[in-house]
């Protein structure tokens, strides 16, 4: 009888220095994003917490990984411990704040068990947190300012510098309402800066200390407005955010051209808004715009502007140029006098009224070209709360949305026959959204939540140990490992954390474990029992979108192979 030894074929780049070395603490101890091969991070400073490898020791059983924010290594400085990983490869699950340190804030080692005896600590690998790019200027239409996403980031942060006003909104597109809203055009420049935010899972530290979810501020940009709109029919409909063309990945802005809508009754006092739907007649809204003086709108994170309850207000704000300071547009109604709230001012998923009183039976328009409104209406009005919208089903599903004028009410009291600058006001659209959409003026938008990038080309970000005890990096379409392997992937746009699946077979997808990660980066469960072909895929969760809807699009799945640690045995 004659016993051959197979080797499991193998697809693998060797790590540099990945063979085991001789019993003693570890050695080579690094981070990465990617992968270990990677080129080395000269600064050694990381947007998102890194994955960390080291070179293997041989007759390892195990090793353990200590991460602190002292080189010391005290009881009190360690953030994070693994007692027990199978392979020199580690993902920690930890979302740190951004820290720097002279040289670093951010402490690892890792050391071995070899035949039940432990090592020393390996040297210390440092690191710092921190943004690795803040954002950039892009083009943007009249009345909306947009940057570039930056990766990791959940939300931005806007301040508009020469009025020093602030606001958050999560995606990577702004308007400029307050330049334009209730007074003449302001023409000249826009100074505004932005800064990333990063929504984390926890506040804080183990130890106590907080984690900060902003980002540096970009350098001041500038925007250059003429102030000036031109009067005509409505049109000219642009969705813009992370991309110019085809589904967006972030919720967009909208522009349009022009002042009116359609008919004598939809020509406005130069106020607007806009109306989102799921359907193209424009009967189910799925987003309630603001009120805005800009030819432009874009969603932020409420509340939107205190606007004039009085004539007399109306008229001081509209001579003066004053700018509205943040909070609730007060009594508004659509053209059928469904009383409208907001996105940005709802409370909750959806809002049955903008104001708590039903407009007065003796309400007559200022312009005297629209009927008195009719009391007790209570017809809810959806969409009012949200401000993100979940993926439209792309290529074929959309999304529709329209622009309509918005009257200025004067709300005359019972027994006097004319208006006094006491008098309150009330913002009325001109005309039904369903009306201006059955015009023709409509427009669609797509939206696709950003995919995992888990490859570059056809090859997987995937390490671990292959037979033998070699470190290794895939190199092929589906490599092979002895278990355990890490698995990393590249940031998608809004993701707060992910989810992992792995799956027998491709096709039809079967989910056998699952796992999260608050992290880019996973050791996959899979042990060297788990011999044969998994696929895996990776998808964001952003907590912003609605409660059903927060799993974002998964990646395309990958295929790897696990070898275990047993040869093939042929008699």
């Amino acid at each position: 009888m004659r016993l051959v030894v197979l080797l499991l074929a193998l697809a693998f780049v060797p790590v540099a220095g990945s063979q085991p070395t001789a019993f003693g603490s570890p050695v080579g101890l690094r981070a990465f994003m990617l992968e270990p091969s990677e080129a080395v991070n000269p600064n050694h400073t990381f947007a998102e917490m890194p994955a960390f490898s080291w070179h293997p020791v041989a007759a390892a059983s195990h090793y353990q990984l200590q991460l602190a924010d002292n080189r010391t290594f005290s009881d009190v400085s360690i953030l994070y411990q693994e007692l027990n990983l199978q392979a020199p490869v580690a993902s920690i699950p930890l979302q740190l704040p951004w820290m720097n340190g002279d040289p670093y804030a951010l402490w690892v080692h890792v050391r071995a068990i070899v035949h039940g005896h432990t090592t020393q600590w390996s040297t210390a690998y440092g690191f710092n947190m921190g943004w690795q790019n803040v954002p950039q200027q892009e083009s943007a239409p009249t009345g909306l300012i947009r940057w570039t996403p930056v990766d990791g980031a959940t939300g931005y942060q806007v301040w508009y510098t020469n009025i020093d006003r602030v606001f958050t909104t999560l995606t990577n597109v702004a308007d400029e309402r307050e330049y334009w809203t209730l007074h003449p055009g302001l023409a000249g420049e826009i100074r505004w800066r932005v800064r990333a935010i990063r929504q984390t899972t926890t506040s804080s530290l183990p130890d106590g200390i907080g984690i900060t979810p902003y980002g540096p501020w970009s350098p001041t940009f500038t925007t250059l407005t003429s102030g000036s709109i031109t009067s005509g029919p409505l049109k000219d409909g642009i969705a813009i955010a992370d991309v110019q063309r085809g589904p967006e990945s972030l919720m967009p802005g909208f522009a349009w051209s022009g002042t009116n809508g359609k008919g004598p009754e939809a020509i406005g006092d130069r106020l607007w808004r806009v109306y989102v739907f799921s359907d193209k007649r424009c009967i189910n809204p799925v987003m309630v715009g603001s009120l805005t003086g800009a030819p432009a709108w874009a969603p932020r994170v409420g509340p939107s502007q205190t606007f004039p309850t009085t004539l007399q207000q109306v008229q001081d704000d509209s001579t003066q140029g004053t700018i509205l300071p943040p909070g609730n547009e007060g009594s508004t109604f659509m053209a059928d006098l469904t009383p409208v709230t907001a996105s940005e001012d709802a409370t909750g998923g959806s809002s049955s009224s903008g104001s708590s009183s039903s407009p007065s039976s003796s309400s007559s328009s200022s312009s005297g070209s629209s009927p008195a409104p009719a009391s007790g209406t209570t017809t809810v009005i959806s969409g009012a709360g949200q401000i993100e919208l979940p993926d439209s089903g792309w290529p074929t599903g959309r999304y529709w949305w329209t622009v309509v004028p918005v009257l200025i009410w004067d709300v005359i009291p019972s027994g006097s026959s004319s208006s006094s600058p006491s008098d309150t006001v009330e913002y009325h659209d001109a005309e039904l959204p369903q009306d201006a959409c059955q015009s023709g003026r409509v427009w669609s938008f797509s939206l696709r939540s950003a995919p995992v990038t888990t490859a570059v080309g056809d090859r997987p970000y995937a390490s671990g140990l292959a037979v033998g005890q070699r470190l290794v990096a895939a190199a092929t379409r589906a490599p092979s490992f002895a278990r355990l392997p890490l698995i990393t992937w590249k940031p998608a746009l809004g993701a707060q954390s992910y989810e992992i699946q792995l799956s027998r077979r491709r096709y039809p997808w079967s989910a056998v474990k699952s796992a999260t990660s608050p992290v880019t980066s996973a050791v996959l469960p899979l042990s060297a029992g788990d011999r044969g072909t998994w696929f895996y895929r990776v998808r964001g969760v952003n907590p912003n979108l609605p409660a059903n809807a927060q799993k974002m699009t998964w990646s395309n799945p990958v295929e790897i192979r696990i070898s275990g640690n047993v040869f093939s045995v042929i008699h």
